[in-house]
């Protein structure tokens, strides 16, 4: 595999200052996901008496694919939310950050979906008390191996007609270490059988089905994303990949706007150090996987994962870790000047 791959795929940074009070739920991808979903089809529909189903323009709009159902069972969504603020309460003149991953054809919408994006701050964030925001920025990842970002022009700016891609740098995955630290950054949901993965029950081979899986549908809009290797070499040593774990389960739950009903929401929190000849096999879609998540519910930000060499003095540590009461990721709030 080349190391440098040109993959049409980036990650987008929306700045909001809070007008209201705005007060975060755990892990708010599933709010905002709701919030966008409403605002996208305020902007983007031309027929808004008709359903999806029955508008003549459904093919040559984004929303359906996007947010409603097909047939039995749900499409492939490209794209992922990536909130930075993952609870906590946020005063009026607050910063409001947003992560969003585009894969694929989505990134052509680019514009239309900015304006989804004001137009969500104007409806407002929650679902009993919308509160306010006001988007003013929206910036590009421009390299994914550095933090190197270029703002996009907002709905009522004059900008550079440019296709996607245009000055985007290739993702190049770096040399394969002989050992990484995997930490998960929001929790990972991953079933075997029907039946919930465990801290004490996940292994090499349930890690690995679990990253092939999302490479597998990732690839349907991802064309020049390498396919993994066959199963039988894929699986092959999986018993040795993972070295040391220290990993617990956190429950919380989330309201979902499709359902209208309060959903459990929980998974797989902590770290692993992984090694051997295993890593260095799947070392690249493992890498790119810090983009596209793994496990159940990636489009609201779950299964997210960093991973970064492993070095001496970040040997295992004996015993099990201790999580205290409301340990949850929080960035630090700071006002708009």
């Amino acid at each position: 595999m080349s190391e440098a791959l040109f993959l049409p795929m980036a990650r987008y940074r929306v700045l909001y200052e809070t007008l209201d009070a705005v007060r975060l739920p755990d892990y708010p991808g599933s709010a905002w996901r709701g919030a966008f979903g409403h605002a996208l089809k305020e902007v983007a529909c031309v027929y808004p008496g008709l359903s999806c189903t029955g508008c003549p323009d459904n093919g040559q709009c984004p929303y359906p694919p996007l947010f409603e159902s097909i047939g039995s069972g749900d499409p492939f969504r490209p794209y992922v939310f990536e909130p930075q603020a993952f609870s906590g309460y946020f005063p009026p003149g607050a910063v409001l950050t947003l992560d969003l991953v585009l894969l694929g054809w989505l990134n052509d919408w680019l514009p239309l979906l900015v304006a989804a994006l004001q137009r969500l701050g104007e409806r407002g964030l929650g679902q009993r008390e919308p509160a306010q925001l006001r988007l003013f920025d929206v910036q590009c990842q421009i390299d994914p191996n550095q933090s190197q970002w270029i703002s996009v022009p907002m709905p009522d700016q004059d900008g550079p007609d440019t296709p996607f891609g245009a000055g985007l740098q290739p993702f190049r995955i770096p040399p394969a270490p002989a050992r990484v630290r995997l930490d998960l950054i929001t929790p990972l949901k991953l079933k075997s059988r029907g039946v919930l993965i465990q801290p004490d029950t996940l292994n090499g081979r349930e890690l690995l089905i679990a990253l092939a899986r999302r490479m597998e549908a990732c690839a349907s809009v991802l064309d020049t994303l390498p396919l993994t290797p066959e199963p039988d070499q894929w699986f092959e040593d999986s018993e040795t990949l993972i070295e040391r774990r220290e990993l617990t389960w956190l429950d919380t739950h989330h309201y979902s706007n499709r359902q209208h009903e309060v959903l459990k929401l929980g998974g797989l929190t902590g770290r692993l150090w992984l090694g051997g000849p295993v890593l260095t096999r799947i070392w690249p879609w493992l890498w790119l996987g810090q983009w596209l998540h793994l496990g159940s519910s990636t489009t609201i930000g779950l299964g997210r994962y960093s991973v970064r060499p492993a070095a001496d003095a970040d040997r295992p540590r004996s015993g099990s870790p201790r999580r205290r009461s409301g340990q949850l990721k929080n960035r630090s709030v700071r006002r708009v000047n």
